[in-house]
């Protein structure tokens, strides 16, 4: 492992790692992975997953948005702060340093939650051969079942809005990772008390990136995540990509014989053997 750093063409330093091909392909990759967090997550928690792709080949590719991490602000750079420089700045930045320094491979992305959702929002991700989205979810509320919309009520309406404002963050525990700064996580808020969800300060819908993108797609749908990822959010944001060749593949613990996998469990080094395959499969059929 690398570490390497981006810069944004706003100027913002963005901090990374490289995952270089284990013996016996150092001098030729597979193809290239880039690896999108998910919210509020530093680029640390797909280390063992990014390890494991290298193991077959790949050269991998985390890194941490603006502001969470590693990445973090300065005085000079808060007003920078917004989920929608995540696609717009830091993933085509770093997109775009992929493909300049390894013209060679074909460039791929996971993206994890939001980070399935930035990829509409970079202008160069026609750039990408693939991308294989894990519990990526369009976040309006009205896409949760009746026996989760309070608690999803109470976090966009109140809790969300309540610590931006008094503290200027989110804490981390209320998002199961790192602290969110509060430009980022009131406009997190916004978006997904609007019926179109990712937009404009407006209200109205930013798709013309989204509409671009027809390259291949996956998109799991963990079926335990009834908190952060329902079918029904997947499935709408699957809509987004109006152009892509997409398919949409539930996963369901029982059938690898796990007790739950949620949110953020199909990151974890414990399934190794029973998840990270689907993902190997999937870029193996690029090669």
């Amino acid at each position: 492992m690398e570490n390497i750093d981006f810069t944004t063409q706003d100027g913002f330093v963005l901090k990374g790692n490289v995952f270089k091909p284990q013996p016996p392909n150092v001098n030729a990759a597979k193809a290239g992975i880039i690896i999108n967090s998910a919210t509020a997550v530093g680029k640390g928690y797909y280390r063992a997953f990014a390890q494991h792709l290298a193991e077959h080949g790949y050269l991998v590719i985390t890194y941490d948005y603006r502001g969470i991490g590693e990445s973090k602000a300065t005085k000079n750079t808060h007003s920078k702060l917004s989920m929608l420089a995540w696609g717009e700045q830091d993933f085509e930045a770093v997109i775009n340093a992929a493909v300049k320094n390894h013209p060679d491979l074909n460039w791929h992305c996971i993206g994890h939650s939001v980070g399935g959702q930035i990829v509409g929002l970079a202008p160069s991700n026609s750039k990408l051969t693939s991308v294989y989205c894990v519990a990526a979810q369009n976040g309006y509320w009205k896409n949760w079942g009746l026996p989760q919309t309070p608690k999803i009520l109470l976090s966009w309406y109140g809790l969300i809005p309540f610590f931006s404002k008094t503290l200027g963050y989110v804490p981390g525990f209320m998002l199961g990772g790192t602290s969110l700064p509060g430009p980022i996580a009131q406009e997190w808020a916004r978006w997904c008390t609007n019926p179109n969800f990712i937009s404009d300060k407006k209200g109205k819908p930013i798709r013309t990136h989204f509409n671009q993108f027809e390259s291949k797609m996956r998109f799991l749908a963990i079926k335990d995540d009834l908190n952060f990822a329902p079918l029904k959010a997947v499935k709408e944001l699957g809509k987004f990509y109006s152009q892509a060749d997409k398919e949409i593949k539930v996963v369901d613990p029982k059938e690898f014989g796990i007790k739950e996998i949620g949110h953020f469990g199909f990151f974890k080094r414990q399934h190794k053997d029973a998840l990270w395959p689907n993902a190997i499969e999937w870029f193996g059929q690029f090669s």
